[in-house]
């Protein structure tokens, strides 16, 4: 099972568990249907915004989305609690610095969009 499909099971799981149909979860994230669909599916790769609307959505965070359905986890290993614990933590660790960077790189965006509107004002004065 690949990632795709992971995160997809995930959704799928979580959004019944709420109640919740495809539908209603679009609505309430601010995705498209047939979208929340391929991704249950396993057909689309969302983004992390994407991944923070759905959980938002679905009351829980984008780090349970991407390893509820871990493998180890769902299968069974002799792998070591330990090695779960941090492997979890690893991941958690690099979905924050994902999620704030990728913020961070939003902030600037608007405002160099807000300087460059700025600039134009004073240039007309």
């Amino acid at each position: 099972m690949d990632s795709i499909q992971t995160i997809g099971e995930s959704v799928r799981f979580l959004r019944q568990q709420n109640g919740l149909s495809q539908e209603q979860l679009a609505l309430i994230s601010g995705i498209n249907t047939s979208y929340v669909g391929q991704i249950e599916r396993g057909e689309k790769n969302p983004t992390i915004k994407t991944l923070e609307k759905i959980a938002y959505a679905l009351k829980t965070t984008v780090v349970d989305l991407l390893t509820m359905y871990d493998p180890v986890l769902k299968y069974g290993s002799n792998t070591d609690i330990f090695d779960l614990i941090f492997s979890k933590l690893i991941k958690q660790c690099l979905l924050e610095v994902l999620i704030e960077n990728t913020n961070l790189i939003s902030q600037k965006k608007d405002f160099k969009i807000a300087n460059e509107g700025e600039n134009n004002n004073n240039k007309k004065q």
